[in-house]
């Protein structure tokens, strides 16, 4: 599982914009993952899996059918996903407040990719690609921190890179 993440969020840092099917579906399967287990506290491993896939899987279906649309859910997903790992790794005890907080980045993620489509993207995928990483490496604290910005940055200029040469 380690090694997916690390693949997919290379895979989101570099090539998000291009792909951005793919990252509607790694957005889909990480919210599945990750909140399937509250909504179904009591269910297995394996259907936490399955539910997981499909919201991937109809994440990639819908990116393709309904590109604008995808990418605006995508983009709510991936900000509310971003601001829970972030509440996650800072250990910030927002407490009953944790929930504002993940819809407040979530919103910010719909309207950036609502509003700039392509640089939307490009920060929404780099960002997304270098949570992944961090959490497939699982590094030092202090480190992490650096590696998570570094990690940003550097995706945002090789998919700006891409973009200006189109």
């Amino acid at each position: 599982m380690i090694l997916m993440y690390v693949v997919a969020g290379i895979l989101l840092l570099i090539l998000g914009r291009k792909l951005f099917w793919l990252f509607v579906a790694v957005v889909g399967f990480l919210v599945g993952i990750t909140f399937a287990p509250q909504l179904l506290p009591t269910q297995p491993q394996s259907v936490i899996l399955t539910v997981a896939l499909i919201a991937g899987l109809l994440g990639a279906l819908l990116a393709v059918l309904l590109q604008k649309f995808a990418v605006g859910l995508a983009g709510l997903a991936a900000g509310g996903y971003i601001t829970y790992y972030l509440l996650q790794f800072t250990a910030v005890n927002a407490g009953q407040y944790q929930w504002l907080a993940i819809l407040a980045g979530a919103i910010i993620g719909a309207v950036l990719a609502g509003s700039m489509f392509d640089w939307a993207l490009i920060l929404l995928t780099s960002a997304s690609g270098a949570v992944l990483i961090n959490q497939g490496i699982n590094l030092d604290t202090s480190i992490a921190y650096i590696f998570l910005i570094g990690l940003f940055v550097v995706g945002v200029i090789v998919q700006g890179n891409i973009k200006a040469r189109e």
